[in-house]
């Protein structure tokens, strides 16, 4: 006997020991981590064309520090993923994914079509309210349920409003409504 305990791992221990373990998480691979942090650092360097290629660059200082922040942390993404660095998870699958489709869908909706057509808080109105509704658990049918979403959703674009239009001074896209 080398002294080694009878049972060194929790496969190998009895069922329903208090050694027993829980399985661990899967880790997603290299390759979805990195076609991730590439698909940020796309959009990262869109936005930084974006804001940096106008006339007046004053309304766009925040975009250009949004944009800035946004290539750098992508930047640091991919090379850790590349490298394996990155402790993510099992990464996602399938029926998460779909799950998230119809959001993804009203938040590219939104930037590419309503927020000239209609406005820019007009469109965050709508939008807000289609993915709060989308994604509360509460029933549909009850009116209480309506005016809480209703209520956050005013209190969400109020927001937006006061922060970027009073605070930020940054012009949004005007469109029909406002």
């Amino acid at each position: 006997m080398t002294g080694r305990p009878k049972s060194d791992t929790a496969a190998e221990a009895a069922p329903g020991t208090a050694t027993e373990a829980t399985p661990e998480p899967v880790i997603a691979g290299r390759l979805q981590q990195s076609i991730a942090g590439l698909i940020l650092l796309a959009i990262a360097c869109w936005v930084a064309v974006v804001s940096f290629n106008v006339e007046d660059p004053q309304p766009y200082l925040f975009p250009q520090l949004i944009s800035g922040v946004m290539v750098a942390l992508a930047l640091m993404a991919v090379q850790r993923a590349v490298r394996g660095r990155n402790r993510t998870g099992a990464g996602i699958g399938v029926q998460k994914f779909l799950s998230i489709v119809p959001g993804l869908v009203v938040m590219l909706v939104h930037v590419l079509v309503l927020a000239e057509w209609l406005g820019f808080y007009a469109a965050a109105f709508l939008s807000m309210m289609i993915l709060y509704s989308l994604y509360d658990p509460n029933p549909h049918g009850n009116a209480r349920t309506w005016a809480v979403r209703l209520a956050v959703t005013v209190g969400f674009v109020a927001v937006i409003y006061a922060v970027f239009a009073l605070g930020l001074k940054v012009q949004t896209p005007e469109g029909i409504l406002f």
